[in-house]
C-alpha cells in the first residue's frame, strides 16, 4: 500500500512530518508522499522519519493554480536529490500568504473579533500559518466551536473571506520540470464536477502535465475507472492518495483508500 498525498503541520495538517510517516509505519504502507502546500518544509524531517521508520519517503508539493474551477491543484513529486532545488519558488508564494493574513486579521479585527498575527503564527509553530491556524485561534477565543463552524459562520463571511492568492497552471507546471520533478493533476473530481475534466486536462497536457491522481478520498469507484481508463488512454501517470490532513479533514485517513503500489513504481521510475 501507498499513499501519495499527505499533508503536514508544515502547511495544512495536523500531525507532524514524523507522526505521519510513524503512522503509515504503523498501517504497513510502503512508501508515502509529503505534499503539503506550497511548502516541502516538512520534506527533510519526513525523509528521515522515513529512514527509521522503514517508509520510503517521496519528496512532494501541492501547488494551488489560478484556474476555471475553485480547488484545481497541481501536484509535484520530486527525487531525494533534487526536491531541495524548488524551494526558491516559494519565497515570493510566502510573502502572498504573509499579506493574505495581514488581510484576514485587518477584516476579523473590523468585524468585531480579537486577534492578532502574533497568536495566528505562534499556531503555526515554524510551519506555513494559514486559515487552519487562524481558526484555532478563533476556536480558544470562543468565538466558534470547532473547526466547521469556524470557516462557515466567519471566515467564509463575504465580509471576512480573503482569496488566495494563486499562480498559473503554466508556470507551476514548467517550475516543477525544470526542477526535474514530476506534475500530477490533483484530486480530478472538482474539475468533473463542472463538467471540465477532460477539457482541462488537454489543455494541462498541452503545458506539460504528465499525470492525474486516480485515486482520492472524494472519488468513487466510478470516478477512479474513469481515470484510470483516460489516463492509460492518454499515457499518463496514474498516482493515488488520501490527500490526510489529520484532524483538518475527517473523511481522509492515511492509506484509505488503498492505492496501488505500481503507482509508486511508476513513479519512481519517471523520476
Amino acid at each position: 500500500m501507498v499513499d501519495l498525498h499527505i499533508h503536514t503541520t508544515a502547511s495544512d495538517g495536523s500531525l507532524t512530518p514524523r507522526q505521519v510517516v510513524e503512522e503509515a509505519a504503523e498501517k504497513g504502507l510502503l512508501a508515502i508522499a509529503i505534499t503539503d502546500h506550497d511548502t516541502i518544509n516538512g520534506v527533510a524531517e519526513g525523509l528521515a522519519a522515513g529512514k527509521n521508520q522503514g517508509v520510503h519517503v517521496i519528496p512532494g508539493v501541492e501547488f494551488g493554480i489560478d484556474y476555471k474551477v475553485k480547488g484545481t491543484h497541481i501536484l509535484g513529486y520530486f527525487s531525494e536529490d533534487n526536491y531541495i532545488e524548488i524551494k526558491g519558488y516559494f519565497d515570493w508564494i510566502l510573502e502572498k500568504r504573509h499579506k493574505r493574513n495581514r488581510m484576514l486579521i485587518k477584516k476579523l479585527n473590523k468585524a468585531g473579533y480579537e486577534i492578532t498575527m502574533e497568536e495566528m503564527y505562534r499556531k503555526a509553530d515554524g510551519g506555513t500559518p494559514g486559515r487552519p491556524h487562524l481558526a484555532k485561534c478563533l476556536i480558544e477565543k470562543g468565538y466558534a466551536a470547532d473547526i466547521n463552524e469556524t470557516f462557515n459562520k466567519i471566515l467564509l463571511r463575504e465580509d471576512i473571506y480573503v482569496p488566495r492568492e494563486k499562480t498559473s497552471p503554466k508556470s507551476v507546471i514548467t517550475e516543477i520540470l525544470d526542477k526535474k520533478g514530476i506534475p500530477v493533476l490533483a484530486h480530478p473530481v472538482y474539475l468533473d464536477s463542472e463538467g471540465m475534466f477532460e477539457t482541462a486536462v488537454e489543455e494541462l497536457m498541452n503545458l506539460g502535465l504528465k499525470g492525474i491522481e486516480v485515486i482520492h478520498s472524494d472519488h468513487s469507484a466510478a470516478d477512479t475507472e474513469k481515470y484510470i481508463k483516460f489516463a492509460k488512454e492518454n499515457n499518463l501517470i496514474m498516482t493515488g492518495g488520501s490527500d490526510f490532513h489529520g484532524a483538518n479533514k475527517d473523511n481522509a485517513i492515511i492509506g484509505l483508500p488503498v492505492a496501488k503500489d505500481g503507482y509508486y513504481l511508476d513513479l519512481l521510475n519517471n523520476l
